[in-house]
């Protein structure tokens, strides 16, 4: 059965880690169109546009073909997955919410810090504003642990990801940056909204 992959936990807790073990999922992310499309990590002027284009996405990839459509975000509460388990159900897609491992907020906030670090150092065109402790916490405290009463059809927590090896993700960051300069945006072709 076709299946909607939810994502849940904080930020630095390993949802990007875990679903780049997947890559036959097709991944619908905020992150991802923050920085494709606005070419930053988290700005709040830009938030609604991402909310559009998120749900623009999501409904596009959610009838398409995919046998497996991975929502990567944090997925905090309820309100938040409501949405995503009653846009599963109206597709006909099995709803399977994966639930990364809560470690403290101490060592999901270092943790955090340095993918931001690593993100900018990796993309140096790409606005990285930072994440302040004080409005982490305020998301760390958001979290409330999914239930089967939501909806899921299936429930699996505690994910650990295995991380990838630190001498592919150099390999990776060379193959991935380019400066801008050296682009001829006129010979790109359209892409779509989702990443395969």
């Amino acid at each position: 059965m076709r299946q909607l992959v939810v994502l849940v936990g904080v930020s630095g807790s390993g949802k990007t880690t875990f679903r780049l073990q997947h890559p036959e999922w097709v991944v619908v992310s905020k992150d991802v169109i923050r920085r494709t499309v606005f070419h930053r990590d988290y700005d709040p002027v830009f938030e609604d546009s991402v909310e559009g284009i998120f749900a623009s996405t999501l409904i596009e990839t959610i009838e398409s073909e995919a046998e497996v459509v991975c929502v990567d975000n944090t997925n905090l509460t309820v309100d938040e997955r409501r949405r995503l388990i009653e846009v599963g159900a109206l597709a006909g897609r099995e709803t399977v919410a994966y639930v990364m491992r809560l470690l403290s907020v101490d060592e999901l906030y270092e943790r955090k810090k340095r993918q931001l670090e690593g993100l900018a150092e990796a993309f140096p065109d790409l606005i990285v504003s930072g994440f302040e402790r004080e409005r982490f916490e305020v998301f760390y405290r958001l979290y409330e642990p999914p239930l089967e009463s939501e909806g899921f059809d299936r429930i699996v927590g505690d994910v650990v990801p295995v991380a990838p090896r630190r001498q592919r993700i150099q390999r990776d960051r060379v193959k991935r940056v380019r400066p801008r300069s050296e682009i001829d945006i006129a010979s790109l072709d359209p892409l779509p909204l989702f990443a395969p």
